[in-house]
């Protein structure tokens, strides 16, 4: 049994190693699972394991998503939610937090925190990035009905998960001041957990990790 962190990003490609080294440098096991929608994504997959104890790959086929999708019209929910529900990933993710002592979530992008809602007293830190819902939100208001409306329910629908999941969470991130401001507006009651973090890549950590591996000894 390890002691860990369960690592839930949308893409392999978003957890890529170069673009999360403050994750990477804490001394703890880590446990990813992911999707994977494009093929030429395979190749991300050997360079995960390595820094991982475990890692589950879900392979999401587009057309069938967005089929599967459409079961949100029915359940009053997101189609946003059904399009990423696996249930292979989701019996994973159960018998990691079945098995293991995971002590914190991370989770990328706020639709990956229904894998982890039946684990209300889990310590969960989310990286929204942006705000999803005001993006489909704005897209109604370009297009015509039933666009629209499609459009305009799924920011509505959308938003209230983002504002129940992060109520969850004990800390929530953004990838600017104004994504993070405009989430306080939208869910006033979050404000006091979520803050601004800006993505990047640090450069001295990986230079110094680079002369490590090319000096002959």
């Amino acid at each position: 049994m390890y002691t860990g962190s369960l690592i839930l990003p949308t893409r392999a490609t978003r957890f890529a190693p170069i673009t999360c080294s403050s994750i990477w440098r804490l001394d703890t096991a880590f446990f990813l699972g992911t999707f994977i929608d494009d093929p030429q994504d395979e190749v991300h997959i050997s360079a995960l394991s390595r820094y991982c104890v475990d890692l589950h790959v879900a392979r999401l086929v587009p057309s069938i998503a967005r089929l599967a999708s459409l079961r949100g019209l029915l359940t009053q929910q997101a189609l946003t939610l059904p399009y990423y529900r696996n249930a292979a990933l989701q019996a994973w993710v159960d018998r990691t937090l079945r098995e293991q002592e995971i002590d914190t979530t991370v989770i990328f992008s706020s639709v990956m925190a229904s894998y982890v809602q039946g684990s209300p007293h889990l310590r969960k830190l989310i990286d929204f990035v942006d705000v999803d819902s005001a993006k489909w939100t704005q897209y109604a208001s370009k297009h015509r009905w039933p666009m629209s409306w499609l459009y305009r329910r799924e920011g509505k629908h959308l938003l209230a998960f983002e504002r129940s999941v992060a109520m969850q969470a004990e800390r929530s991130f953004f990838v600017t001041d104004n994504e993070s401001d405009l989430f306080c507006r939208l869910a006033p009651e979050c404000a006091d957990r979520v803050e601004a973090m800006c993505n990047g890549v640090d450069a001295d950590f990986f230079l110094a990790r680079a002369r490590v591996s090319f000096t002959v000894p």
